[in-house]
């Protein structure tokens, strides 16, 4: 008999109004596309620790789909689910906590793409606007320790020293002091590669961001705005196409250095890695393991440009999991 699912998500008073909207929206959605698919599916929300919330359920009969994201701070941070999981035995979808623990650090995911030689723009973590140095630009300032592109906006990309350290302070006055991560600001299109597997990974589909519409540099990015704010202008006119219309090389070079960011990461089941443009040369700029997998999200799109339904692709997302299990037995 196959297993049945346990959807499990969180959310709390400290998750902002469109968090909320989203993640009620993808648990919804997910939640009827497994059924259509004749899976049993029990939703979960994290509110405490996870281990009080899936006791009832024996992990020899369940598999839990891992949709917790969350910071540090939050009971369903997606690394401390993950850890707990494992400690108590439940096969879960998506990468282990090792992997997502160092995935939420911008710095950490810098250095592992160093120490493997896997291209990536120069960079700098600084926990101090006046001690910020940085030498190459234009350049982007971001927070070290956020998804989802909070904080940034047009602001972020500066163009000399003093720009960059008046939005470092800025950062870290808005989020707590946190870290600033600067690095080259390259001027391209943006790409955003699905990956899904394991022993051997293999690209879902690329797709690709394109900024033609605007000339400022300073619109020429993903900001917070563009990915959430569907009034914005940002949101509106950059478009994200999948499959990316690219020469057969530029792909063979993005699916190599993508497929190895991915493994570098420790990424496991499925992913995103998204990258731009140095000289025509892939660039690696962030590793997402337990991507974005709502029906409207890029990895829904690389599926269905694949020639899979959004059933389908959370179904084998289920199944890689399975097949993990197995090979472990």
């Amino acid at each position: 008999m196959r297993p049945s699912i346990l959807l499990l998500y969180g959310l709390d008073h400290n998750s902002p109004n469109f968090e909320v909207e989203s993640t009620q929206q993808l648990v919804q959605e997910a939640t009827a596309a497994l059924r259509s698919r004749h899976w049993q599916v029990k939703i979960l929300a994290v509110t405490c620790e996870v281990e009080t919330i899936v006791k009832p359920f024996n992990p020899s009969e369940w598999v839990v789909f891992n949709m917790c994201e969350g910071s540090p701070t939050q009971p369903f941070y997606y690394a401390r689910v993950a850890q707990a999981l494992t400690r108590l035995g439940y096969l879960f979808t998506g990468s282990d906590d090792i992997s997502l623990e160092k995935t939420q650090f911008k710095g950490v995911i810098k250095q592992l793409l160093d120490q493997q030689q896997i291209p990536t723009p120069r960079w700098g973590v600084f926990d101090h606007a006046a001690d910020l140095k940085f030498d190459v630009f234009p350049a982007i300032i971001k927070p070290a320790n956020e998804h989802c592109s909070y904080g940034i906006s047009r602001k972020s990309v500066v163009m000399n020293l003093d720009e960059a350290q008046q939005q470092a302070a800025a950062i870290m006055s808005q989020f707590q002091q946190q870290p600033v991560l600067i690095e080259e600001f390259l001027d391209s299109d943006e790409y955003n590669i699905s990956v899904w597997g394991n022993q051997t990974p293999r690209v879902l589909g690329i797709s690709t961001m394109i900024y033609s519409a605007f000339t400022d540099i300073h619109d020429r990015l993903c900001t917070f705005d563009a990915k959430w704010t569907p009034t914005s202008e940002a949101y509106q006119k950059i478009p994200a196409i999948c499959p990316a219309p690219i020469l057969p090389q530029l792909q063979a070079d993005i699916e190599q250095v993508a497929l190895s960011a991915y493994t570098a990461l420790g990424c496991r089941d499925y992913g995103r890695v998204d990258l731009r443009l140095k000289n025509g040369k892939p660039m690696v700029l962030d590793v997402n393991p337990n991507c974005d997998v709502s029906s409207e999200g890029g990895f829904a799109n690389a599926t269905r440009a694949a020639g899979l339904t959004y059933a389908q692709m959370l179904e084998k997302l289920v199944v890689i999991a399975l097949e993990r299990r197995h090979l472990l037995t």
